[in-house]
């Protein structure tokens, strides 16, 4: 029977480790190498001291046709893009993965003493089908675009109309305080400004 495949690709920002292929006929394993384990293309053990011996699990459903990634209480933790799966030490629940996640495995972690600092695992996963095809991609994740110089004048100054509707309400606090004393005066005064907005001179209180 075919097999789905993860591939991890080496990000910049990585503890360096050439590209693995894996074959999930089976939940594999993702941790720190030992004497017993060491790397290879076909694993997930990287010899990088951020990982826990046993990290995390990553592997297939036939049923569901989905990849899940679980952290098996990692001391450094596992994160799916920025996104930590459980506290320290604790295992988290499957969560699924799709093509073109950023996995990462630990955080980085400098030593007081020498002031070194040993770095974390990242790495770009793509997922492919027992039939060979990609999975999908995260498609529930939209970038907003960033605002233009032009949006961003447009955001902070208030709009003709904005203006024009403050001083209508200006106008109208203005016939209120006065309504009882000289309504009369203040009706043929600004019943045309109210009525240049579409406003009933009426439901503004004034008869």
């Amino acid at each position: 029977m075919p097999s789905a495949l993860a591939i991890f690709t080496c990000r910049p920002n990585s503890h360096p480790f050439q590209e693995r292929h894996v074959y999930l006929d089976e939940p594999v394993k993702i941790g720190r190498s030992v004497a017993r384990c060491r790397p290879a293309q076909n694993n997930a053990t990287f010899d990088c001291k951020v990982l826990s011996r046993n990290h995390a699990l990553v592997w297939f459903d036939h049923k569901t046709g989905k990849f899940y990634l679980q952290d098996t209480k990692s001391s450094n933790g596992t994160f799916i893009n920025s996104q930590r799966l459980s506290r320290g030490s604790e295992e988290s629940p499957p969560c699924e993965i799709m093509s073109g996640d950023i996995i990462q495995f630990g955080v980085d972690v400098t030593e007081n003493t020498r002031k070194v600092t040993h770095g974390c695992i990242v790495s770009t996963i793509k997922l492919f089908l027992p039939d060979g095809m990609e999975a999908r991609l995260r498609s529930d994740v939209i970038h907003a675009p960033l605002p233009s110089p032009v949006d961003k004048v447009a955001a902070n100054t208030p709009s003709m109309y904005s203006q024009e509707l403050f001083q209508l309400s200006q106008y109208l606090q203005v016939g209120f305080h006065y309504a009882g004393s000289s309504s009369s005066a203040f009706h043929w005064h600004h019943q045309p400004f109210c009525a240049c907005f579409g406003v009933s001179f009426n439901r503004c209180g004034f008869s």
